[in-house]
């Protein structure tokens, strides 16, 4: 093989764009439309007869994402072989919903693991943070499944831990970050408990998208490894 040839090959590995899944440009931009149409629906609560329990904002954040990754995928023929795209994409979305929605009360049951903690610290609503953050660790989890079965099936066990590791940071500091300008100025709450729900959203989303991007480029790098170790 000439040198030109090997050159060839080596700098193939490097040409990201050509093989991420995803194009982010598209995908952040699509997410930054998301964080709009969230905040504009933040005072929208359905009904108490049909559920005091806030699914309509849960399954909202799953379907938001859900539907950026979806209008951003680079090759949608490619992406199955059977089941027409427009299908798979519903299907994706609607378990993403479902899984969104259901994250919450997950998190509150997975709670119970921080137990010990919590006993021994001084009480303060900062407390429920740990609710966060095992929902955070939760629902990074299960989404990341679904993206992998759906999307991205390169997707190793070391991109499942650095998503979590980083959407359970991002939640952390969103909700240190809250509880810096909470409470009472004058009697008046200094912060608005609608905005807190959008604001750790937010966050875990871009965190989310930031960890996949960053295991595609991780993994044009190690496969770029591979084949200058593997060309003569």
């Amino acid at each position: 093989m000439g040198k030109a040839e090997r050159t060839s090959r080596i700098w193939s590995c490097y040409n990201v764009p050509a093989m991420k899944a995803i194009r982010y440009g598209l995908h952040f931009a699509a997410l930054t439309v998301a964080v709009v149409v969230f905040w504009l629906a933040k005072d929208y609560r359905l009904p108490l007869w049909i559920s005091n329990y806030d699914v309509f904002h849960y399954g909202l954040m799953g379907a938001l994402h859900a539907t950026s990754i979806v209008v951003s995928l680079r090759d949608r023929r490619a992406t199955h072989p059977i089941i027409a795209f427009p299908i798979l994409a519903l299907c994706f979305i609607a378990l993403a919903i479902l899984w969104s929605a259901a994250t919450p009360i997950m998190g509150l049951w997975g709670s119970i693991v921080w137990t010990p903690i919590v006993a021994i610290l001084p009480r303060s609503d900062f407390n429920l943070s740990f609710i966060y953050l095992t929902g955070s660790a939760i629902g990074a989890s299960g989404y990341w499944l679904l993206v992998r079965q759906f999307w991205l099936k390169s997707l190793r066990r070391t991109d499942w831990l650095r998503t979590v590791a980083l959407c359970v940071a991002a939640t952390l500091l969103s909700a240190v970050v809250l509880e810096m300008f909470d409470g009472y100025d004058r009697g008046v709450a200094k912060l608005n408990d609608d905005i807190i729900s959008p604001i750790l959203t937010v966050a875990w989303w871009f965190a989310f998208s930031i960890s996949l991007y960053w295991s595609e480029i991780s993994g044009c790098a190690n496969k770029s490894t591979e084949a200058m170790e593997t060309v003569p």
